[in-house]
């Protein structure tokens, strides 16, 4: 096979007849020429700069044989090679940090995993109180972060080529902090949360790795309180006891799903932050935005009055032993009177 096609024949026209052919060879159980066909394709995909097949043809050479050790050790250096000349020296100086830190492996894992955006002027890319499952790289143009607070927006900060934004999202359960708009036309590159994933089944230290790298979105604190703007706007008080929670289906408010036993842990005049244990990380994720019902006890000049509340999920945090956080603000305060007892009752325990 020549791997180059006629100039007015795309590859991915050629790929498909190369896939039609290699499916006959397997189907007449002609191995060692299904084998020479994939490396022939994953080569050609590579030097092509479409890694995604590449790395999906070199895959393929392990389940057609995965004997032909000579053939695939071959193919993935040409796949190694060809990723490293992609990574040219105005990008590996743009993202130095990244390559100080991750193996070649990791490193090549990670870039050739991302996705590419453009912004237009005005177009946000966070929005605040949104959810986001994507890291995000700025390779060009500049970006403003507001925060709204009381009915105002202000102003938080502004950023450009080289650094990384959505981080406090992407390494925790939670909605965005702040929204960040282009400030002109920008080009983005992001990871997306299901695409690392699969990456740690091969670097299962790429995550951590990364959270070291970029951090975890503290910086957007850090500038929120620079401009004396304090996201928790009431005091909060440790209030420990059992409880349940429910989540309200989008559909229909009045219809709960399954209840879950949680522990409350603090509490606000706005707010709510409770512990539960979980096998599973994906439908915990999905909790972030939604409306719970939750439902606690409380003994009140020696009675017992039953809290029932409702509030949308902001943040959920992991913890060891498959146990998570999670951060409620409630759809309505309570009142001062309100408040005051429960602040009394928690400074009796």
């Amino acid at each position: 096979m020549k791997p180059t096609p006629p100039a007015s024949e795309p590859a991915s026209t050629n790929l498909e007849s190369e896939q039609a052919r290699l499916k006959q060879l397997l189907q007449a159980g002609q191995t060692q020429e299904a084998v020479k066909l994939l490396s022939q394709m994953a080569v050609f995909c590579a030097r092509n700069q479409d890694f995604e097949h590449a790395d999906s043809y070199r895959d393929q050479l392990y389940e057609v044989d995965s004997m032909a050790l000579k053939a695939i050790v071959a193919v993935n250096e040409v796949i190694e090679a060809e990723k490293a000349k992609a990574l040219t020296p105005d990008k590996r100086r743009m993202w130095a940090r990244f390559f100080d830190v991750l193996s070649t492996e990791e490193a090549n894992a990670f870039f050739f995993a991302l996705k590419e955006q453009t912004l237009e002027m005005e177009q946000n890319v966070l929005t605040q109180g949104q959810p986001n499952e994507r890291l995000y790289l700025i390779n060009q143009g500049q970006l403003k972060i507001t925060h709204e607070h009381e009915s105002r927006q202000a102003l938080i900060h502004t950023i450009g080529a080289g650094e990384t934004i959505g981080e406090d999202t992407f390494f925790s359960v939670n909605v965005c902090t702040a929204t960040v708009t282009a400030l002109s036309r920008a080009k983005l590159s992001y990871l997306e949360r299901e695409k690392l994933d699969g990456i740690k089944i091969q670097h299962p230290q790429l995550e951590a790795h990364l959270q070291k790298i970029c951090g975890t979105g503290r910086k957007i604190f850090d500038w929120l309180r620079q401009k004396g703007i304090d996201r928790r706007a009431y005091k909060r008080v440790n209030l420990t006891t059992k409880m349940t929670f429910q989540v309200l289906t989008p559909d229909n408010p009045s219809t709960l799903q399954r209840s879950v036993i949680a522990e409350l842990w603090d509490i606000s005049k706005c707010g709510l932050s409770f512990y539960f244990q979980s096998k599973s990380p994906e439908a915990v994720r999905r909790l972030v935005g939604r409306t719970l019902g939750v439902n606690f006890t409380l003994t009140v000049g020696g009675k017992q009055k039953e809290i029932s509340l409702t509030g949308v999920v902001h943040g959920v945090q992991n913890h060891p032993l498959d146990e998570y956080s999670v951060h409620l603000q409630l759809r309505r305060n309570f009142s001062d009177e309100a408040i005051k007892t429960i602040f009394r009752l928690a400074e009796q325990e």
